[in-house]
């Protein structure tokens, strides 16, 4: 087994949050850990191979892209499996508040997620922890990274908890973002009536298709206008709208500025 491991040992004595270690494992197929009530919250990242977790006298599977959180004062056991040894990214944080956390994200009863799209952050909290900068302000970042860790997971979580269909409509209003789609083709995407379409939508996201498709064109042309140097008229056209003159209209109803007004703004 590899690791390497950042150990910060300059804290707050009473910051509720702090970081202790982070670090990268390459585990073997002998890798194993048991801690009996730790006193610290641990989060770690499975970016290659698998494992398995034992908690609350539960057998957890756990896999490539996986995310697995054990708050401090919860007994547990994982190990690698021996075929195919899991490599992961950690973190561990001491302090009341990085446990109490997870019971304001509803993150409290469930310890394991799928969560790719987190990669990148948990890339992020390894260059942070080596940075040219002091531990205080690296502990600062590393915990706003954790939050935002909890954040995705708390989105994520909920969306799981949606139904099938709903995740279906949402997900064919987001692979058409190049133009608008009405209500009807909406329900023959899964064989339901407009009305059906329109109530379950509503109910699962608080906003209904047409407004979800509007706001969804909005912050993509925003993200477009303020990190890139595309045309107006070609953003236009991505999101949907041959007319500039339109989408200019519709973009300043929406934000208060226009295209051009927002991007020398942002810029």
């Amino acid at each position: 087994m590899k690791e390497t491991i950042k150990y910060f040992f300059v804290q707050e004595k009473d910051s509720p949050i702090n970081v202790v270690m982070t670090g990268v494992s390459i585990c073997d197929k002998n890798h194993r850990y048991v801690r009996t009530k730790p006193n610290i919250t641990i989060i770690e990242y499975v970016f290659r191979g698998e494992g398995t977790l034992l908690i609350d006298n539960k057998k957890i599977d756990i896999k490539t892209d996986d995310v697995y959180i054990l708050p401090a004062g919860i007994s547990h056991e994982y190990y690698a499996n021996p075929q195919n040894p899991w490599a992961k990214y950690f973190m561990n944080l001491s302090g009341s508040l990085a446990s109490s956390l997870l019971m304001n994200f509803s993150l409290n009863d469930k310890f394991v997620f799928s969560a790719p799209s987190l990669k990148g952050l948990f890339k992020q909290i390894m260059k942070t922890s080596y940075a040219d900068i002091p531990d205080s302000e690296k502990n600062s970042k590393l915990t706003s990274l954790y939050f935002e860790i909890l954040h995705r997971l708390y989105v994520l979580n909920k969306e799981s908890q949606k139904s099938n269909e709903a995740i279906m409509l949402k997900t064919y209003l987001d692979e058409n973002i190049d133009r608008i789609i009405n209500n009807t083709e909406l329900a023959g995407h899964i064989y339901r009536s407009p009305d059906y379409c329109l109530k379950l939508f509503k109910r699962e996201f608080g906003i209904t298709p047409y407004d979800y498709q509007i706001s969804n064109k909005i912050s993509i042309a925003s993200s477009l206008l303020q990190h890139t140097k595309k045309p107006i008229s070609e953003i236009a056209e991505f999101i949907g709208y041959q007319n500039p003159q339109y989408f200019t209209s519709m973009f300043k109803a929406k934000t208060g500025m226009t295209p051009t007004e927002y991007r020398k703004k942002i810029n």
